[in-house]
């Protein structure tokens, strides 16, 4: 019989595909901005006839250090995995596709496999070990709440009233009398 995994299993299984792909999204990144540079980088993109390359140089690695990041954390994965699965398409368009299915060949498998895990995380979620999942969690209690879901708490006076002291015997000891005064 196939199961789906328990909640915690599940969680798991997701902080670590985030981690791995995060991490793969961060190194490529990494590579175009710092140690290719945006220039060879925008020189290897016209060399590939990818359009404006300067551009879509510069998306791609904002997308892969940015979104890498983000992807970690586990948080905005729709608008990660919609941004990332952009890049995705057009290095499959432009350069993987025409070779084949094999990265050893410079196909596209290695494309496919990253978007194919794009899709899942920004259908399943960030998992329990997200950002994404701590500000819904804070959004549906502070929804509850506003909704009068959380405890309300009222004043309500004591049934009896309260006894108060009489302290008038205790204040006269303190009033002169007139035949007491020291300066007729």
């Amino acid at each position: 019989m196939n199961r789906t995994l328990s909640g915690s299993v599940a969680d798991a299984a997701l902080l670590i595909a985030r981690l791995l792909l995060g991490v793969i999204m961060f190194a490529h990144g990494y590579q175009k901005l710092l140690i290719d540079g945006l220039g060879r980088t925008t020189q290897g993109f016209e060399s590939m006839s990818i359009p404006v390359a300067i551009f879509s140089a510069a998306f791609v690695t904002v997308v892969e250090v940015v979104g890498g990041v983000l992807v970690i954390l586990g948080a905005l994965l729709t608008v990660v995995a919609g941004c990332y699965l952009i890049v995705m398409v057009g290095a499959a368009v432009f350069v993987h596709i025409p070779n084949g299915i094999f990265v050893a060949n410079g196909g596209w498998e290695l494309v496919g496999a990253i978007a194919a895990l794009l899709l899942t995380l920004a259908v399943a979620g960030s998992g329990r070990y997200g950002v994404d999942h701590l500000v819904r969690a804070r959004q549906e209690r502070l929804a509850a709440f506003d909704h009068g879901a959380a405890p309300t708490v009222t004043f309500r006076p004591p049934a009896t009233p309260a006894t108060r002291t009489d302290h008038s015997a205790r204040a006269s000891s303190f009033v002169e009398s007139p035949s007491d005064d020291p300066h007729p």
